[in-house]
């Protein structure tokens, strides 16, 4: 008996860790996706497309909802082209390490060609039925070659194990530093838009 508790003593604790890196897999292939059909999208259709990020909306899932807009010309305006998509529980968007997430930067100050009926709000962005405030977003536009707005602007994503806790990043998996020892980089490349991914 008292081997089986301590065999379960460590058993329980590798598998925990285990079902976390599965979750921060999950979670960056979902993201790489994402990315990788919002640039089909801009080219397939000869349009604009922004990979859209959820940040400061006062949710539960602020850094970790994600979705893909399309212009639609022609008085259409900019529509979801795919519905939010979230990293799982446990998962999120580090946006404590600006020097390894650099999506937030170059966010557009206001979406190109408001069109529609109405006029849309900037941004053109809802969740659950609730207008995205103007701070409460990051996003990155593709083009109709593929590429960037802005691509010599770097635009990484750093998908880590944790949870906000109000404006505090909480990493549950630290490495010495304070870093995250276990993450998920996605890296899109401006001047194409394709995506590069990369693990400790």
């Amino acid at each position: 008996m008292a081997v089986l508790v301590i065999v379960t003593g460590f058993l329980v604790p590798a598998v925990a860790s285990l079902g976390r890196s599965t979750a921060l897999v999950t979670g960056g292939n979902m993201v790489a996706n994402l990315a990788n059909q919002a640039r089909q999208t801009a080219i397939s259709k000869n349009t604009m497309t922004a990979l859209v990020l959820l940040t400061a909306q006062g949710t539960p899932e602020d850094y970790r909802a994600v979705m893909v807009l399309e212009y639609i010309a022609g008085g259409g305006g900019w529509s979801p082209a795919t519905g939010w998509q979230t990293l799982p529980d446990g998962i999120i968007v580090d946006f404590a390490d600006p020097t390894n997430c650099t999506f937030y930067e170059e966010t557009p100050a206001a979406f190109p060609f408001l069109t529609g009926p109405p006029v849309q709000k900037n941004p053109p962005i809802t969740y659950k039925k609730t207008q995205v405030g103007p701070s409460a977003f990051s996003a990155r536009i593709y083009l109709p070659t593929g590429g960037l707005q802005n691509p010599e602007k770097s635009a990484q994503i750093r998908i880590v194990e944790g949870f906000a806790q109000g404006t505090q990043l909480v990493r549950t998996h630290p490495d010495g530093t304070g870093k995250s020892a276990n993450y998920y980089d996605i890296a899109i490349v401006g001047a194409t838009g394709t995506t590069k991914i990369s693990r400790p």
